[in-house]
């Protein structure tokens, strides 16, 4: 055997062995990967527990809303006050990222998981789950992309699209001349290396937002053949490159020894470079299909991530629409972000305007943000922390969580005036939900009474509005009583311990805790006394 032929056998050994590794450590990961699906529907679990910030959901969001109705959406103070970062990092059991992106704006009112068939299917077919489940697996959410702009063809340079070839002259002359061959070869790969790192700093984000939709066109075509799966309408002959290539694409964020040598071959044969541009055009020539398998992908996932949020509740329902009612009828209502074992259920039916007064901690502010949450999640995802939970739609708007703000120079006071302001802008919805707690609390006594009940009574006469308002002056609700509905939180204070039962009930309070408290925290008994004195002779 001549050297020649010696050198020839050793290149095509190690490019077998490079694929045998590769295969075999996509079955041990494939593998690995289904084994760990199995295990997540009875272990109520996330694929990955890692929490992204909500920068990454917002951006997207914010990015599309001037397209929709924003009256529909749920703005930043409400998204704020009823801590809804949190409740919606509860239900994402997304696997991808497109699907996170799309639950958060789903939250927010621009979109709806609205197919009940699709949840039971995921919740009552193990093999349907599982199935789906590892599809949606393979996207992940390794690159969370600005669809649609990276679709949008960026300007390439037609002689770089032919340097993937200059290596083969080297390995052409190999077999005619070995020394001079293998040179031309090394210095093609180094330039095309070198030319690879510095073209991808300029359309990094967009190439991996490229191969990324590439994984999710092929996927998109795999769970479409799944029984059971919604149609899809698209051509995926459209996109048969992307499909072909989207297996090696795909792994752009992996750091295991096959990922690492298919990065070099990408590097010395410009592979990034040449399928972005290639891609991209055929992306943007059938941008509308690319984006019905955005969206068929989302969308799914979101129904799975639903379902088991469902199946981590035992205390939830399937809300109802009635627009006979003027309001809401809820039985067994608790807060979403509360644990179900210590939750407190209340039932109550709400056809007019309800004022709530109750002590300190009595409950007021969590039976506010429970029913507002509820009203967001029935719209949204159809699913309510309730036994039963029947309502009429509408915007959901809040003034609780008041702050002083630092950067802008507003006080408390201010920032809630421009809270309770915001409340009066919707007059286009047909219903319209107004949640305010302890409204205009840091003024004194008179003025914040004459301002409450003018505010209060300003809504009543909006003839779109519902309003539930809590406050700690019982002097509303009397000044109110014609246009509002009465409840109260109470407590019952034995020996040095206060006790809340949490339930709502009918009337104004008729309990205060504020003095009973400076006794049972231990202040000094000289405090207590006096205090009670000054209630008597006030």
């Amino acid at each position: 055997m001549t050297n020649n032929q010696t050198l020839v056998l050793i290149i095509l050994t190690f490019i077998i062995l490079i694929t045998l590794v590769n295969v075999i450590i996509s079955i041990i990961e494939r593998r690995k990967q289904i084994a760990k699906i199995n295990t997540l529907w009875d272990n109520k679990l996330k694929l990955e527990s890692f929490i992204r910030p909500n920068s990454r959901f917002d951006a997207q969001y914010h990015a599309y809303r001037d397209h929709y109705n924003e009256q529909s959406f749920i703005d930043d103070k409400t998204w704020s006050d009823l801590n809804m970062d949190t409740l919606f990092h509860k239900i994402n059991f997304n696997f991808t990222a497109i699907g996170e992106m799309r639950l958060y704006a789903t939250l927010r009112g621009m979109f709806k998981v609205n197919q009940t068939s699709l949840i039971n299917m995921f919740k009552e077919n193990k093999v349907f789950r599982l199935n789906v489940s590892y599809i949606l697996s393979k996207i992940g959410k390794n690159v969370y992309p600005l669809f649609p702009d990276q679709m949008l063809p960026t300007k390439r340079n037609i002689l770089l699209m032919f340097c993937p070839l200059l290596p083969f002259i080297g390995f052409a002359f190999i077999f005619l001349i070995p020394s001079k061959g293998i040179l031309i070869c090394l210095t093609f790969m180094i330039l095309n290396a070198i030319l690879s790192f510095k073209l991808k700093k300029s359309y990094d984000q967009d190439l991996k937002s490229i191969f990324y939709t590439a994984n999710v066109i092929k996927q998109s075509q795999a769970l479409s053949k799944i029984e059971s799966t919604p149609a899809i309408s698209v051509d995926f002959t459209h996109f048969k490159a992307s499909r072909r290539f989207s297996g090696l694409l795909a792994r752009v964020e992996s750091q295991d020894m096959a990922s690492s040598i298919i990065m070099f071959i990408k590097l010395v044969f410009m592979i990034d470079y040449v399928l972005f541009h290639l891609i991209q055009r055929s992306y943007f020539k059938y941008q509308e299909e690319v984006m019905t398998c955005y969206d068929y992908i989302s969308i799914l996932d979101n129904h799975y991530s639903i379902a088991m949020y469902q199946h981590t509740l035992t205390h939830y329902c399937y809300p109802k629409i009635n627009h006979n009612i003027n309001g809401l009828q809820m039985k067994s209502i608790i807060h979403p972000l509360l644990d179900e074992e210590n939750a407190i259920a209340n039932t109550i039916d709400i056809s007019n305007h309800i004022l709530l007064t109750g002590s300190n901690a009595s409950g007021k502010s969590t039976f506010m943000k429970a029913v507002a949450l509820n009203l967001i999640l029935a719209q949204s995802i159809q699913t309510a922390t309730a036994h039963s939970f029947i309502y009429q739609p509408g915007y959901v708007m809040t003034s609780m969580a008041n702050a002083d703000d630092v950067l802008s120079g507003d006080s408390y006071f201010m920032s809630e005036l421009k809270s309770i302001r915001r409340l009066f802008n919707t007059h286009q919805c047909n219903k319209i939900y107004c949640f305010i707690d302890e409204i205009f609390k840091r003024t004194n006594t008179t003025e914040r009474i004459a301002a409450s009940e003018s505010v209060l009574s300003y809504l009543d006469n909006q003839k779109a509005y519902q309003v539930i308002a809590a406050t700690h002056d019982v002097e509303l609700s009397t000044l109110l009583e014609n246009t509002y509905n009465n409840y109260h939180f109470n407590e019952s204070i034995q020996e040095n311990s206060i006790f809340f039962d949490y339930k709502i009930k009918p009337g104004k309070a008729n309990t205060r805790n504020a003095i009973e408290l400076l006794r049972i925290t231990q202040f000094p008994i000289d405090i207590y006394q006096r205090a009670q004195q000054n209630i008597r002779n006030l």
